[in-house]
């Protein structure tokens, strides 16, 4: 794992083709800013990807109501 120290307005550059730029810092937190193609799919690591959460939900929703 690499761990970097950036400050507001410094950046980080991942396989040339992402950017993260810090935007701000406050109270022992910051917010991140992404660029990346839209072919690079981007979340966050609490969240489950985006098919694992159609699978979950499908089955309810195709419930049939009586």
């Amino acid at each position: 794992m690499l761990v970097l120290k950036r400050r507001k307005g410094e950046s980080i550059i991942v396989n040339e083709q992402i950017r993260i730029v810090v935007v701000n810092t406050s109270g022992g937190g910051c917010q991140l800013a992404f660029d990346a193609p839209e072919s690079d799919q981007i979340r966050r690591a609490e969240v489950p990807p985006f098919e694992d959460a159609v699978v979950r939900t499908q089955p309810s929703a195709l419930r049939v109501q009586t």
